[in-house]
């Protein structure tokens, strides 16, 4: 076999044919000394294409030696195929780690993708070091899942700075991976834990499904102080059906942070539950989310669940959807409509009570409701009907459904408002209450509403939903009457040619029901073949997905679809006759075969493109008109992804069609734009893109450089690209050349930047800085430190230094740039305030720590304020950086930075876990003498200590460092008579309210500090608004607890307040049952004056 008998015999076969004859060629050669020199042979005859085909021919054979060869080639599609092709047949890792410094940075990250799709655990561990130390950790961090564990262990503190991919870490090792993030949440003070979690959610979510004990523990250690990350999500339903009470546990904490997570499956795993917990659940959800979750319960538990939520309250009034009674059983459903009824503000409000009315029985408000649709305003008849409907619906019985439809015959006379609220109510009717016998009173119903004059879109939209709804019922439980009646409905709507929804259908019927359905259905379908119409059959076939694919009756109809008079009709056929994979190559055929305008069908160029290559001679020759493309058009299929399956002739004769475009001065300029885009995409054009550069349209010119970056040779046009960085069009020129980059080996990205960074464009100077940065040329720390120390240099080539130096911390003139940089010019300055810790390697942060330090102490105000307002990030690194906080604050004479100074001492004692130094800044304040007020002064220190007791009163609540520091300042200025407010808000925020034994120590301590009736009535509002936003999370004993033993407290006169603080929203979050009641009306006859009216402001039943 030579290489041209080869070529010659695979030349008209289509692609997928074209594959599997070179297989076996290579499978009958594999072994013998004719496929090597086969190989040779086509290696030789220098083109990409035939390259391919030999390393397709080296891949079936086993030639590794071959595939070795390939590994330096020029082009990136053949060195991208080589390299994975290496990974693949296990050639020597060795070799890999050799080849590695020559590999541009688009090669070394499609050998990184095949090392971790192919799990090649030897050639990742040859290459971590070697990537390591050459590329940086951030490239490393990339291997680090595919390594095994001992050398995942040993790496990952070091590089879990830098690693994405920690999904697939932990779930290749789980162990090691919690190991660390253990160690890492012993190492991190707790206010940096929400930032650890959220960026590793996805490795605890896949090592929930291997350690769920674990994990479990983990998340009961950190959700007190971190709100569970999204990513969890898919994980807590493991976690529920391991442990269950476990799960609850950490989802029921009181002290947990953010909503609580939730979903239909999360729901059903946590079932095996008791009442009790699926009620503390309950309590802890939206209004939205409580409906769902009702609905997710079998109906037997739902009113116990129902009455821990709701308990003696007013649901309507209290923002709960009525749709709460809907998902009750009949029983419970009336019980609970019984005693809503009973209340005042219920049976005194018509509209309340015609709501609640209609959860009744159906025989006992069927005449009442009725009685309701003739009342004399629309509004009221509106309501009315909606009402008569949903009763019938609740009832569950299709003969009160049939009632209910006979007692609709007003309905054509009424408003458009009144038949809105009536479709409605018959959209959210189960389909299955409709019975046969009722499809000609829908008709009618459905017809009349629709051809009204006044009807409005929403009533038309009403009317689809119902449609859609009996449609897809009458499909599912095989009635043709309720189809025919939906059809003959959207008919009258205007709809000549409906077609129905039926989307999912496959997933609602059992095995073997498709047919079933198909024949309840045939009927139907092949009149409507007889007349040309073929909807119903494509909205079966569509709704059906596969399953369409292996019945042959049904693939009969769509077949003949395509002869439709309807364009859309036509289309859709297409697009499902297209869709079986066994027989999508020889219809495509037949397609194109009956009308060659079809090419302007996704699934038949999607066909051609990729499968099908050997109907392009004709697309691309022929004249494509037809139906859907008159004579005379000018069409040029968009192509796209699919050239690499192409011959090299097909290549060019697309790219031929689409230079006319380029070339026709008659086209329109963004026809001509779309076409030079499209061209950069076709193998073998960078000649003719050259030349388009030149062109004189500037859109066309422009568009030729971007698509240069996209052509196969991106590395051979960077130094054109180069070329226009001192010119006009730099812009769109060296943005290009940031992709081309990506193709260049990082020995020759220097010379090849060279021309840019010495460019008088300061975006050419910028761009070059990053892309050999990022790009990790040699030698780049010393060509950074040469760049800073021009004299002349631009500040913002300055910045863009500055950014770059990240990537060569190792290097000590990096830190001399950054010092000088630190103390440069504000603009300069503050760009390396734009590194983030989590960015750099722990060995770095703390000398990285002090450059920061160094912005935040500029004299600069405003340098300083950016500065300070970073500094808290580095707090850890930084042991010098809170003293100089404090003394910012302390400081009287300065002014213009003690603001932003406070807001950094905050969150750097929080993030150290440190009050101490916001205690001793308040005691220095209240050391020094007030000057003498001035018109522009007035006690300077007074106001600081004001201000840092908001801001740690504003922080406490969340925040156990500044619970107790603000405990300690409380106490610190109780001596103060003149500072009781903040006394009051910072002993409020102290209180921790997470259901524990510190609640009420806190709050007695808080009583005690609120002396006078002023601070008694403040100390009682703070706490109203902090109990208001943790009500749904804490347990109601402990509520009622903590405020009984408060009213107990006599010598404390603010005890009773604050127990009344608590007891009014806890009372009417529970419905006010007895005890809570008792509690407001003992304190109705309390001996203080101030307590009583408190009391009685409280309403337990609204008048």
């Amino acid at each position: 076999m030579t290489a041209r008998r080869l070529l010659e015999s695979v030349e008209e076969l289509p692609a997928t044919a074209r594959h599997r004859e070179l297989a076996r060629q290579a499978r009958e050669l594999a072994g013998t000394p004719e496929l090597p020199a086969l190989l040779d042979e086509l290696h030789e005859a220098g083109g990409d294409y035939e390259t391919r085909l030999a390393l397709h021919l080296a891949h079936v054979g086993g030639e590794t030696a071959f595939v070795a060869r390939c590994l330096t080639a020029s082009r990136p599609a053949v060195a991208g195929r080589s390299l994975g092709l290496a990974v693949r047949l296990g050639v020597d890792p060795a070799l890999l780690v050799g080849l590695l410094p020559e590999l541009a940075t688009e090669a070394r990250r499609t050998l990184y993708q095949h090392v971790r799709r192919g799990r090649a655990v030897e050639l990742a561990e040859a290459l971590l070091p070697a990537v390591r130390a050459r590329f940086g950790e951030e490239e490393a961090a990339v291997l680090l899942p595919v390594c095994g564990s001992a050398t995942v262990t040993a790496a990952l503190p070091d590089l879990a700075f830098a690693v994405t991919g920690w999904g697939m870490l932990a779930h290749r090792h789980p162990t090691v991976f919690l190991d660390h993030l253990d160690a890492e949440l012993d190492a991190t003070p707790r206010a940096d834990w929400e930032r650890i979690v959220t960026r590793t959610g996805r490795g605890i979510a896949a090592a929930a499904l291997v350690e769920p004990d674990r994990v479990l523990g983990l998340l009961a250690r950190v959700a007190p102080r971190v709100q569970l990350p999204r990513a969890l999500s898919p994980a807590l339903t493991a976690l529920a059906r391991r442990d269950r009470a476990g799960l609850l546990a950490v989802l029921l904490d009181p002290r947990r942070r953010g909503p609580v997570p939730g979903g239909r499956r999360l729901w059903r795993a946590l079932l095996s539950a008791g009442d009790g917990d699926l009620g503390a659940l309950a309590r802890t959800l939206d209004p939205y989310r409580l409906v769902r979750f009702l609905r997710v319960l079998p109906p037997a538990r739902r009113e116990a669940v129902y009455s821990v939520v709701v308990g003696n309250r007013d649901l309507t009034a209290d923002g709960l959807p009525i749709a709460l009674l809907d998902l009750l059983p009949a029983a419970a459903r009336a019980r609970e409509a019984e005693r809503l009824l009973g209340l005042r503000a219920v049976a005194d409000d018509p509209s309340r009570r015609l709501e609640i009315t209609a959860r009744l029985p159906w025989a006992q408000v069927r005449d009442l409701l009725r009685a309701a649709t003739r009342r004399p305003t629309a509004a009221e008849r509106a309501q009315a009907y909606g009402c008569l409907i949903a009763a019938a619906a609740l009832s569950r019985d299709q003969e009160a459904v049939a009632e209910a439809l006979g007692s609709l015959d007003r309905l054509r006379n009424e408003q458009d408002p009144v038949r809105l609220a009536a479709f409605e109510a018959l959209a959210a009717v189960p389909p299955w209450l409709f019975r046969p016998a009722e499809a000609p009173a829908l008709l009618t119903l459905m017809t009349d509403a629709t051809q009204a004059r006044d009807c409005s879109p929403r009533t038309q939209s009403r009317a689809l939903a119902l449609i859609a709804a009996l449609v897809r019922h009458g499909v599912l439980s095989r009635q043709p009457e309720l189809v025919d009646t939906g059809v003959a409905a959207m008919q009258r709507l205007g709809r000549r040619h409906p077609w129905l929804q039926l989307a999912g259908l496959d997933r609602e019927l059992p095995r073997g029901g498709e047919h079933r359905v198909f024949e309840a259905l045939l009927p139907r379908i092949a009149d409507d073949a007889r007349h040309g119409r073929f909807e119903t059959a494509l909205s079966l076939a569509r709704g059906l997905g596969r399953r369409a694919w292996k019945m042959p009756e049904l693939q009969r109809f769509v077949g003949q679809a395509r002869e439709a008079a309807e364009d859309n009709t036509v289309l859709s056929a297409i697009e499902l006759w297209l869709a079986p994979p066994a027989t999508r190559d020889a219809r495509i055929g037949e397609v194109l075969a009956a009308d060659r305008s079809t090419i302007t069908v996704p699934a038949v160029l999607r066909g051609i493109g990729w499968r099908r290559t050997d109907l392009l001679d004709e697309v691309l020759r022929e004249p494509l008109h037809g139906r859907f493309l008159r004579r005379g058009v000018r069409f040029v299929p968009h192509f796209a992804g699919c050239f690499h399956r192409w011959l090299p002739r097909q290549c060019a004769a697309y790219a031929d069609l689409l230079a006319r475009i380029v070339e026709h001065r008659k086209r329109m300029p963004w026809e001509r734009v779309a076409a030079v885009s499209r061209l950069g995409r076709v193998p073998g054009t960078v000649e003719r893109l050259l030349r388009y550069t030149a062109d004189q349209e500037v859109a066309v010119s422009e568009a030729a450089l971007s698509a240069l970056a996209w052509t196969d040779a991106p590395a051979e046009v960077l130094a054109e690209l180069l070329g226009h960085a001192d010119t006009d069009r730099a812009r769109v020129a060296v943005y290009a050349a940031s992709r081309c980059a990506r193709f260049v080996r990082p020995a020759e990205l220097g010379a090849a930047l060279a021309p840019a960074l010495g460019s008088r464009k300061v975006t050419s100077r910028k761009e070059a800085l990053r892309l050999l940065a990022a790009h990790r040329a040699p030698d780049l720390g010393a060509v950074l430190a040469a760049e800073w120390a021009r004299p002349d240099q631009h500040r913002d080539v300055r910045r863009a230094l500055v950014w770059a130096a990240r990537w060569c911390l190792d290097h000590e003139r990096t830190w001399d740039l950054l010092a000088a940089a630190a103390g440069s010019e504000p603009e300069v300055a503050t760009a390396v305030l734009e590194l983030d810790p989590t960015t750099i390697g722990p060995r770095h942060r703390a000398r990285y720590a002090a450059v920061v330090h160094t912005v935040a102490a500029a004299p600069d105000p405003d340098t300083a304020r950016r500065g300070l307002a970073a500094l808290p990030a580095w707090s850890r690194w930084d042991e010098a950086g809170t003293a100089m906080l404090v003394r910012l604050v302390g400081d009287l004479t300065g002014t213009a930075r003690w603001h932003h100074a406070l807001t950094a001492l905050v969150a750097a004692c929080e993030a150290r876990e440190d009050p101490a130094p916001l205690t001793a800044v308040v005691a220095a304040l209240r050391a020094v003498p007030e000057p003498t007020p001035t018109a522009d002064r007035d006690l300077p220190a007074r106001r600081r200590v004001l201000a840092v007791a908001d801001a740690v009163a504003a922080a406490a609540p969340s925040s156990e460092t500044m619970r107790a520091a603000a405990a300690e300042l409380a106490g610190d200025l109780a001596t103060d008579p003149t500072l009781r407010r903040p006394v009051v808000e910072l002993a409020t925020s102290a209180v921790p309210l997470d259901g524990g034994a510190g609640d009420l120590p806190a709050l007695v301590r808080l009583a005690e500090l609120a002396t006078g009736p002023l601070p008694a009535w403040q100390a009682r509002d703070a706490l109203l608004r902090r109990v208001w936003a943790t009500v749904a999370r804490l347990p109601e004993r402990h509520l009622h607890e903590v405020a009984s033993a408060l009213a107990a407290r006599e010598p404390a006169p603010a005890a009773p307040m604050l127990a009344l603080a608590v007891a009014e929203v806890a009372g009417h979050r529970a419905g006010w049952p007895e005890h809570w009641r008792e509690l407001v009306l003992a304190l109705r006859e309390h001996a203080d004056p101030d307590v009583r009216p408190l009391a009685l402001d409280i309403v337990t039943s609204p008048e």
